[in-house]
């Protein structure tokens, strides 16, 4: 025990010890070298992670107790720690744990980011030096996306990226991070060698292939289930129009060369998209019900009337000049209660659609509204419900390939 306690105590940020295995250990073990390791904070020069083994799969679990992972995090928030599951090596992330399941390795580890003593971080500039290792990009949810493992990811997006358009956005964003890696495995085979940048990239680019996988079925499923608002809908709609025309034109050329096995593969896809089409559709649109929507609705109705007082040519009395004083400050109040709704990978025009109630300030009727209906109705544990809207409408979206697919959803992450 004091063995591995020294050891961790003189971990520094040039030579860390990096992976820790905590087979054998019971809880008060778990107690002891916590509160010994990390009670005060560690004396090195930068942040650092301190990994520990606490799991693995069935050839190795009979090793570790079923508690330990509970153990561990009891006894690190004795001492103050906190999860935070998109924790780095970096200043701001002293003080934090996450825990990840590596199904590649059959391990289960527990990452924890110990405090720092800032007063020897390089001398009496301690604190500038922090401010400067903080890597915004690494709160970003890109990062977050693209550094998790699939098992962590699938968290992250039932409370962050529920709605189909943050799907689909996600599903871009992660294909992108798969070329960005591929190309540089490419370099580093033909080079030997990646730079700072690079290399950080590459090392933090994990289970790309599985998330995408993962991102793709819930689309599907979310499809399936009837979960798209209006304009999803018709974004759906016109990109398997546009995947049937692409289909009939390669059709067409394969039958004109006599390539009828091609010919019946093709019209077997294109039989899939039919199906895809009829089912959506079929289904009526949902409405996701928002927060404060009444408040959003009232601050969207006067700023609405002081947009109309400041296009008046007339001249203004004392009273409509304090009314439009106060344009900032409900601009303010106004952003601040949308940004509670905003999930990553939000769009405008999704926000929008979420607001067709408080879009037509003032009452007045706008027939070029995104969507029908107000969001209300009680909201779930998580803050969202939803409800089927009265009416459907067609958006337009992005033409899929024509390649033929073996599973036709596959058009709507292009």
């Amino acid at each position: 025990m004091s063995g591995l306690v020294g050891e961790l105590r003189a971990i520094n940020a040039d030579d860390p010890v990096e992976l820790h295995d905590l087979g054998g250990y019971d809880a008060t073990q778990v107690q002891e070298l916590v509160s010994n390791a990390f009670g005060t904070p560690l004396p090195c020069k930068q942040p650092v992670k301190v990994s520990f083994v606490v799991g693995a799969g069935k050839k190795g679990r009979q090793k570790y107790s079923a508690t330990l992972p509970k153990d561990l995090i009891g006894a690190l928030s004795s001492l103050g720690f906190e999860e935070d599951r998109g924790a780095s090596a970096c200043w701001e992330c002293c003080g934090n744990y996450k825990y990840q399941h590596d199904t590649d390795k059959d391990l289960k580890f527990l990452h924890v980011f110990p405090h720092v003593s800032k007063a020897k971080a390089g001398g009496g500039g301690g604190g500038s030096d922090s401010e400067s290792e903080y890597d915004e990009e690494e709160d970003s949810p890109e990062w977050i996306c693209r550094s998790v493992s699939c098992e962590e990811l699938e968290d992250y997006v039932k409370h962050n990226v529920k709605k189909f358009s943050q799907k689909r956005v996600l599903l871009k964003k992660l294909k992108s991070f798969r070329e960005e890696f591929e190309s540089l495995e490419s370099k580093m085979i033909s080079t030997g060698r990646l730079d700072a940048r690079e290399e950080k990239i590459y090392n933090n680019s994990l289970e790309l292939s599985e998330k995408i996988d993962f991102v793709s079925c819930a689309m599907e499923q979310m499809v399936n289930d009837g979960k798209l608002t209006k304009g999803e809908v018709g974004l759906v709609r016109d990109q398997l129009s546009e995947k049937l025309k692409g289909l009939e034109a390669e059709r067409q050329k394969a039958d004109a060369a006599g390539k009828m096995k091609k010919v019946a593969k093709i019209e077997q896809a294109m039989g899939k998209v039919v199906m895809k089409k009829a089912l959506v559709d079929g289904r009526k649109p949902i409405v996701y019900a928002i927060k404060h929507e009444r408040e959003i609705k009232k601050l969207r109705r006067e700023l609405a009337e002081i947009s109309k007082l400041e296009q008046g040519k007339q001249l203004m009395d004392v009273a409509t000049v304090k009314k439009i004083g106060k344009k900032d400050e409900l601009q303010d109040e106004l952003e601040y209660l949308m940004a509670e709704n905003m999930g990553w990978f939000e769009t405008k025009a999704s926000m929008e659609e979420m607001l067709p109630a408080a879009t037509a300030g003032g009452g007045a009727k706008k027939k070029k509204a995104s969507s029908s209906g107000s969001g209300g109705g009680k909201a779930g544990v998580d803050g969202w419900t939803t409800k089927a809207s009265k009416k459907g409408a067609t958006a337009k979206g992005g033409a899929g390939k024509a390649a033929v697919a073996s599973n036709p959803f596959d058009l709507l992450s292009s």
